[in-house]
């Protein structure tokens, strides 16, 4: 009985020991947070003016009520970006690997690649890729 005791002290203090490390990154992360926000509150500037809550136009003001409609073509390409930028870190990730992962690694890796190229020729057919679409103007609601 005493030495499964003894044995499930030395396991905690050994997941103790290898987390630790983790632990301490957050705890450092959240305190410079907490540290940047409280010094940009106090440090940043306290101006009150009109200007100030209008959007930002370029430094052009504005002469009359435009409203431009973007189309949802700009995110697409945000997210298509980011998707195919994380798979490159994967892919990165594999080849740091690739001693110990052999054959196999290289099979998954060449599955990987496949899947990516079969979404990217998807995106291409549905024309998710092509910039028909334009800014439309916000069109005038009829009177009711």
């Amino acid at each position: 009985m005493q030495a499964t005791e003894n044995t499930t002290d030395t396991l905690t203090l050994e997941m103790i020991a290898e987390l630790w490390p983790i632990a301490a990154y957050f705890v450092i992360l959240l305190g410079m947070l907490v540290v940047m926000m409280v010094l940009s509150y106090y440090l940043g500037p306290k101006t009150k003016s009109r200007a100030k809550n209008t959007p930002y136009e370029s430094g052009i003001i504005s002469v009359n009520d435009n409203k431009t409609r973007f189309g949802n073509h700009f995110f697409l390409y945000a997210i298509f970006f980011v998707i195919f930028d994380l798979e490159t870190i994967f892919l990165f990730a594999w080849v740091i690997a690739f001693d110990e992962v052999g054959v196999a690694g290289f099979i998954e890796a060449c599955i990987f690649i496949t899947i990516l190229l079969v979404a990217l020729v998807y995106l291409k057919q549905i024309g998710a890729l092509s910039l028909k679409h334009r800014h439309q103007p916000l069109r005038a609601r009829k009177p009711s």
